[in-house]
């Protein structure tokens, strides 16, 4: 889809997907997020079903950091 137009209609001019994305989080605050979510799933105090959901959501940012660090470098890669 061409940012302005109707799918479809006219030349593309801009394509979406290759627009430098703005960084709204980076691979090293993945990992950040990732360590406080996993102390917190350690907690003493708290149910089997929120320390899972807390380990799950640690797994979630540090599979985010990995595709954080490929984009990355296939961006670098692209730009030579």
């Amino acid at each position: 889809m061409v940012e302005g137009k109707p799918a479809g209609k006219g030349a593309p001019t801009t394509r979406v997907g290759n627009r430098e994305a703005e960084t709204l989080i980076n691979s090293a605050e993945c990992q950040e997020h990732a360590d406080h979510y996993k102390r917190l799933s350690g907690a003493g105090g708290i149910s089997q079903n929120r320390a899972a959901l807390l380990k799950n959501i640690a797994r979630t940012y540090v599979g985010l950091a990995g595709q954080l660090d490929r984009l990355a470098s296939l961006a670098r890669n692209e730009q030579r």
